[in-house]
């Protein structure tokens, strides 16, 4: 993944417009010579055959470029539908950045859709982008300025044949003011999406900062709040809100960093942070994320999984949760989870993809977390059997270590219980 190639696109596309609307003056802006020399200008720059359908020029009180049907074409191999197309494009500058240093007062975009593919074998048609000469010296360079940035209607459809996955967002919404490079200015985004079942809406402000020199782009104090609905989730959807100081993108190196955030989800409070390595060719990954202590019977039923009832009605009464986490060759890896239920201290490794898990808790009391119609010894024993037996049936590889377990009228020390794939069980 090139993502890298992507981000370069705002200070190309600048140093476009304002060459463009030099040359409409001479060579007439309505003119089919005109369109098919601004998309000889698109296609240089983007290394994508591209094609425009209207071109005008407005010369008062600003000039001001106008761009429609602006069309992208896919690499070979991936389809006939084009990678990008943008309905409207339209960017006013100062009659003195014409001869000078590259000003755009304003630049509009309406209705962008992107289509991102990734083949059977993993080549993606993003990394096609920019592969031309002429755009790899980066033109654009330190001399520019976007006075006002609007982004409306956006759309981003990706889909990923190897993995056979999907997703799309919808209703992009892009503002920013005062873009320069190496300079903060304000940001806000807005976008909803569909990941099969699921719906989001998401809505994200601070400050931004480009530095294409050095290929580092920015972005601090930020305030992000969501939504989330869909199965498994109730009616009303899950409400996310949060904070982040600050995240940044090594255009060098392909590693993004996220630092100090915060988030409350559901009830949950917490904290995260991490890295992804875009440059490598599977997505590398660290992260850790570490929840304050909160009542898992809301969250669970927030997310449509609610907790059974118990003998003991404070079981599930507090939880808090502690992980760091790593994507290496495709497989993610939890190690380690720590955390506290109830009395009960705990740690594990986990491997998702491989349903593995290993835990060890320090005590428990088994019985308050059993029915409340379980009452005698003998009842909690078999009820205890019959939910070991049941883990059986997740098809998972698993090994819980306990110190110190309180069974029906028994305490148990140093028990292990294994599960095996397959559906091979022992206590």
């Amino acid at each position: 993944m090139q993502p890298k190639r992507l981000l370069i696109l705002i200070p190309a596309v600048i140093a476009i417009l304002a060459v463009a609307a030099v040359a409409v003056l001479w060579i007439g802006s309505r003119t089919p010579m005109a369109r098919r020399v601004v998309a000889g200008w698109v296609t240089e720059t983007t290394g994508l055959p591209a094609t425009i359908d209207s071109l005008r020029l407005a010369l008062l009180p600003l000039p001001a470029l106008d761009i429609g049907g602006l069309t992208i074409a896919q690499p070979p191999g991936f389809g006939p539908e084009p990678l990008l197309v943008i309905g409207r494009v339209r960017a006013s500058m100062p009659w003195g950045s014409i001869f000078g240093q590259t000003v755009v007062q304003a630049l509009s975009i309406s209705e962008p859709f992107a289509r991102l593919r990734i083949t059977a074998d993993g080549e993606t048609n993003w990394s096609h982008l920019f592969d031309a000469p002429a755009a790899a010296g980066g033109e654009a360079g330190p001399g520019w300025l976007l006075g006002k940035l609007d982004l409306e209607r956006g759309t981003i459809e990706y889909e990923d044949k190897a993995a056979d996955s999907r997703w799309q967002l919808t209703a992009i919404t892009v503002a920013a003011e005062d873009v320069a490079p190496a300079v903060a200015f304000p940001l806000e985004l807005r976008l909803g999406g569909v990941f099969g079942a699921n719906t989001i809406h998401y809505a994200l402000k601070g400050q931004g900062r480009l530095d294409l020199d050095a290929g580092r782009y920015e972005a601090s104090g930020l305030a992000f709040r969501g939504w989330a609905g869909g199965d498994p989730l109730p009616l009303a959807g899950v409400e996310l809100t949060g904070a982040m100081k600050h995240a940044s993108f090594e255009g060098t190196t392909g590693v993004a960093t996220l630092d100090d955030g915060s988030f409350q989800l559901a009830g949950i409070p917490g904290e995260f942070g991490g890295t992804l390595d875009f440059d490598k060719p599977e997505l590398q990954a660290d992260f850790q994320l570490t929840t304050g202590p909160f009542a898992p019977r809301a969250p669970a039923i927030a997310f449509g999984r609610p907790l059974p009832a118990t003998a003991d009605p404070k079981a599930f009464e507090t939880l808090q949760l502690s992980l760091r986490g790593s994507m290496r060759g495709g497989e993610l890896q939890l190690d380690p989870v720590t955390g506290r239920l109830d009395d009960t201290n705990f740690d594990a490794r986990v491997v998702p993809g491989k349903r593995l898990i290993r835990a060890n808790l320090d005590r428990i009391d088994v019985n308050r977390y059993l029915a409340p119609e379980v009452k005698t010894a003998r009842k909690k024993k078999a009820t205890l059997e019959a939910a070991v037996a049941q883990l059986a049936e997740f098809d998972i590889d698993a090994e819980i270590r306990i110190a110190e377990a309180r069974v029906a009228g028994a305490k148990l020390r140093d028990s292990v219980i294994r599960v095996e794939r397959g559906g091979d069980k022992s206590p």
